[in-house]
């Protein structure tokens, strides 16, 4: 086999033939000699090949046949060949589909488009994509191809991939003279693709102003929606496109249109920050204070993304700074939980009102926390806000960090005088919804600055409760170590029923949590577990082996160094700086890793 490849690679026809003549090649062989001599345009060992009775029509392993091959190659003579031995020109091949004809119009192959039109291939064929000869020709902007397919009656109006026209295709590549020729053809100038876009949509969104203006002046219906009720301003100004939308709003184009989410253009250059777009509709009268389909303007969407600049220009324009969208949030609102300080202060300097406050009752320094803009945040404390202020629900901004997992905010809220300890929705406290949400840095954080632990929520929850729940080993750690309470009974869990967070770990099938409770409350956590086993014994959601387990574990005594470190933890008292405190102690560094837990660890 290598002796034929290499007489086709060195195109010496001579050797060829007497190699074909004394050696007897299987026809994978033969195939794979005529694929590599039309794919590299050696005519005559294709000639020399296909006289051993190889048909022209095979395929390869990549689903291309020598015609396909030699058509994407541009060999206008290999073509030739293979046509005049009979092969099919209209038998596809490659990866989608793509007959001779699509490979030539593709690349451009003029002369080779000319031979197989001659041989009267379908001039209409289509990939499986669906796209024409003239549908790739118009693409890849080969006019002498377009005019040539055209001439030889293309159809100009057949649809192809996302229903796309060949002026679709020929639009938003920018090939304006490929445009002129397919409009002189009668193409549909409103045809609509998949997404309801027009040619002259797609050319605005493109950004092609020779071709929107060919468009224009065939009188295209420069209003005329896609799917999604956006015009092509607004496809302009979302791009930025000052010259695009200058010819669009000169050809009459609706400068307040409403996609279908209510979106302006104005809109639409506000959300990206194309203030000179801003300054044009402007200029050209758009209503700076219309709302979308949450009642947000276009100021509201500046704000959000920070754009400062979009910001002065509409607010100089008219735009209203106290303006609410459906939630009751004004601009400032909306750039106070995105952390767009430049923003937030550039309102409060422009009177923006301060004191109402959106449905939910939240005031700007909640936002401004729940985002975790620690620059918002002082931005709004120099202004005068409550760090302890409380929405509707009793929620903090604190609370708020918390939730949103804010843990730098929380830690700024905690330096500027934040109330650890300040109960919320339910009774939350910080501490509870930091457990709640699994998060032991916060939980951390807030047991080292004065968090109590021992609070419990409306339910009787206890954040170590919570911890048990949540199967949050780092939260016990860090709660444990600070003496937390452990026997009261939280009425939260329909499932379990009112219980402890002993208990409730039994419940949850928690072993390591047991492990860790039982080895810091000893005796007490023993009692606890003895108590309840006719409970446990009943409940048939729990396995045998966890039932077993727990009866095991509430019959064996604890260690008495355990009872010993119980002990000093008690005359410790409920310090949340224990781990400080007992690294002070004058002891042996095993026992302070011992008192602290820290052989739990390597279990």
């Amino acid at each position: 086999m290598s002796g034929l490849l290499d007489a086709i690679t060195g195109n010496n026809v001579q050797l060829l033939r007497a190699i074909l003549l004394e050696h007897q090649y299987s026809q994978a062989d033969l195939k794979d000699g005529l694929f590599f001599a039309c794919g590299s345009g050696n005519i005559d060992c294709a000639v020399a090949v296909l006289e051993t009775g190889i048909s022209p029509n095979v395929h390869n392993n990549e689903e291309y046949t020598p015609l396909t091959l030699a058509s994407r190659g541009g060999h206008s003579a290999t073509v030739d060949l293979l046509i005049r031995w009979n092969a099919d020109v209209n038998l596809s091949g490659g990866s989608i589909g793509n007959s001779p004809l699509h490979y030539a119009s593709n690349d451009g192959y003029l002369e080779i488009c000319r031979l197989l039109i001659d041989s009267k291939c379908d001039i209409n064929i289509c990939n499986s994509r669906a796209d024409t000869p003239l549908i790739l020709g118009s693409t890849n902007g080969h006019l002498g191809i377009v005019e040539y397919l055209l001439e030889k009656n293309a159809s100009v109006r057949r649809r192809g991939y996302h229903e796309r026209t060949a002026l679709h295709c020929a639009t938003e590549n920018g090939h304006l003279e490929v445009c002129r020729l397919l409009i002189n053809a009668n193409a549909d100038l409103e045809e609509e693709d998949t997404f309801g876009n027009t040619p002259l949509i797609c050319a605005a969104e493109k950004g092609f102003v020779e071709v929107l203006r060919l468009l224009l002046r065939h009188n295209c219906d420069v209003n005329r929606m896609s799917h999604s009720a956006a015009t092509a301003l607004h496809f302009a100004a979302q791009h930025g496109d000052v010259e695009v939308c200058s010819l669009l709003l000169d050809g009459g184009a609706e400068i307040d249109a409403q996609d279908i989410r209510k979106f302006t253009p104005l809109m639409m250059a506000s959300l990206n920050g194309h203030d000179e777009i801003i300054n044009l509709l402007v200029n050209r009268k758009c209503n700076v204070n219309m709302a979308a389909y949450n009642k947000r303007t276009a100021l509201h969407l500046a704000a959000e993304r920070g754009n400062l600049q979009c910001c002065k220009v509409l607010l100089k324009a008219g735009a209203n700074i106290d303006a609410q969208d459906s939630l009751g949030c004004t601009p400032i609102y909306n750039a106070a939980i995105k952390g767009q300080a430049s923003i937030v202060r550039f309102f409060i300097s422009n009177g923006a009102d301060l004191v109402v406050r959106p449905k939910n009752g939240n005031s700007l320094l909640h936002f401004a926390a729940s985002g975790g803009s620690m620059e918002c945040c002082q931005e709004l404390i120099d202004s005068g806000f409550d760090v302890n202020a409380q929405n509707r629900d009793g929620i903090t901004p604190l609370i708020s960090a918390v939730n949103g997992k804010q843990i730098k905010a929380a830690r700024f809220l905690l330096d500027a005088g934040s109330d650890t300890n300040f109960k919320g929705l339910h009774g939350m406290t910080a501490l509870n919804e930091a457990v709640f949400y699994n998060c032991p840095q916060l939980v951390a954080l807030l047991v080292e600055r004065g968090a109590d632990p021992d609070i419990e929520d409306d339910a009787g929850t206890l954040p170590l409760w919570f911890a048990v729940d949540g199967f949050s080993i780092e939260s016990v750690k860090l709660l444990l170590n600070a003496n937390c309470r452990y026997n009261v009974q939280s009425t939260l869990s329909s499932y379990c029923g009112p219980c402890n967070p002993i208990e409730h770990a039994v419940h949850k099938k928690k072993r390591q949590v047991l492990r860790y409770l039982v080895a810091a409350y000893c005796e007490e956590t023993l009692n606890i577990l003895r108590n309840h086993l006719p409970v446990v014994e009943k409940m048939t959601a729990l396995e045998p082996d966890m039932v077993d387990y727990t009866r095991n574990l509430a019959a064996v005594p604890r260690p008495l160094t355990e009872y010993c470190r119980n002990r000093i933890r008690s005359c410790l008292g409920r310090q949340t700086n224990l781990p400080k405190i007992v690294e002070k102690l004058n002891l042996p560094a095993s026992i302070k890793t011992f008192i602290l837990f820290g052989e739990l660890d390597t279990e």
